[in-house]
């Protein structure tokens, strides 16, 4: 057995990778067919605001998070629907408005905030019990959303308008997406960081798109790559002795170059 099975806190961090993963690289393939790649890190930004609030107010800053990463994702896709505005434009006010009010509250804290610190890069390592089963609740809930609305989402991601003539209810479907995103982003940042959890979302499913030949095909292999960064990256920290967060979504981002020059054919199933 290997010797990081030895430890308790390790063989925690695994599960929580592989859990986070999971969702991560499910939920990428349709923030990278819609193109919502700065959506995830606007949203990622967000969140570290909330737990700044948190910390400031004296609440669970993990629910300061999930708060308003909910308030801001929410906010962007009711605004964005106005046809007099961009929704590059209003992602790009929300990314600027957020990461602006998160150095004012930041800078209210008193002293050095070492918790603060870890939620910029994460803190796998350090996933307590019931965090891992939040995470897994959370993983579950998003499959199952994820089975649920496949179909309905796949429309959306392809041709909206066409969802739209099909009586999809695309502003509700777009809700619940949207909503499920900030969830995760929420809770990831424990994991890997506010700054790597945007790059974990998109990196899988984007070397997923360069080498998949169908959309089942897209979905298996973006869930193989995210395993494989976050479960490859955590055993690699231990035996290079790096942080453990930015060792995963390097070890996603290499996948990803591989993607882009592999002489392959796409890949069905």
């Amino acid at each position: 057995m290997p010797e990081f099975l030895n430890y308790e806190f390790f063989r925690q961090a695994l599960v929580a990778g592989a859990l986070i993963g999971i969702i991560t690289s499910n939920l990428g393939v349709f923030v990278v067919l819609r193109k919502m790649s700065f959506f995830s890190e606007a949203i990622s930004h967000a969140s570290l605001t909330g737990i700044a609030m948190g910390l400031l107010l004296g609440v669970d800053p993990l629910w300061g998070a999930v708060a308003f990463s909910l308030f801001v994702a929410l906010s962007v896709a009711s605004i964005g629907k106005r046809r007099d505005v961009s929704m590059d434009t209003v992602i790009g006010v929300a990314f600027s408005t957020a990461m602006a009010l998160g150095v004012v509250v930041i800078g209210q804290l008193k002293g050095y905030r070492v918790d603060l610190f870890g939620y910029l890069f994460g803190d796998i390592l350090g996933v307590a019990k019931n965090e891992l089963v939040l995470i897994a609740l959370l993983t579950i809930a998003g499959l199952a959303a994820l089975f649920t609305f496949f179909r309905s989402w796949a429309k959306i991601a392809f041709h909206a308008d066409l969802a739209r003539v099909e009586e999809i209810n695309v502003d509700l479907h777009d809700k619940i997406f949207i909503s499920l995103l900030a969830l995760v982003v929420a809770l990831g940042i424990k994991l890997v960081g506010a700054i790597l959890i945007g790059p974990l979302i998109i990196i899988p499913a984007a070397a997923a798109k360069n080498i998949s030949g169908n959309l089942r095909g897209m979905f298996l292999i973006s869930t193989a790559i995210g395993l494989l960064a976050t479960l490859g990256g955590l055993v690699a920290s231990y035996y290079a002795n790096l942080a453990s967060g930015p060792t995963v979504v390097l070890g996603a981002a290499a996948i990803y170059g591989l993607s882009l020059f592999a002489k392959i054919k796409p890949i069905r199933f």
